[in-house]
């Protein structure tokens, strides 16, 4: 995933064959539902990669507010039935070729 395409907004124009809109655009889903849940897409996707098997996870934020709001997260992992509807929103990203055993797991602060 390109910098920012789980993020609630971009930063910047971009063309829409720029690298980071064709990752952007098929997250829509993702950003609804993280709005319906009343929180950012990007606190959503710290708290969706917390709740995978990982040992070590790397934010990707511009500024301090953004690591903010990532530390101050206490909510955690998320519950079963939630990773569920999080990974029907990305269905649309499931054709998008990932390295081979990886599910989509970035958590990339945004506005």
């Amino acid at each position: 995933m390109q910098a920012g395409a789980l993020a609630s907004a971009l930063d910047r124009t971009l063309p829409t064959d720029h690298p980071v809109m064709r990752d952007y655009a098929p997250a829509a889903g993702f950003r609804r539902l993280a709005a319906e849940l009343g929180t950012s897409a990007a606190a959503l996707a710290h708290r969706y990669a917390l709740s995978l098997p990982i040992d070590t996870m790397v934010l990707g934020v511009k500024n301090r507010a953004e690591l903010a709001e990532c530390v101050a997260d206490e909510a955690g992992p998320l519950p079963a039935d939630m990773i569920g509807q999080i990974d029907q929103s990305v269905d649309a990203l499931a054709d998008r070729p990932l390295p081979a055993g990886r599910k989509l797991a970035v958590a990339n602060s945004g506005p």
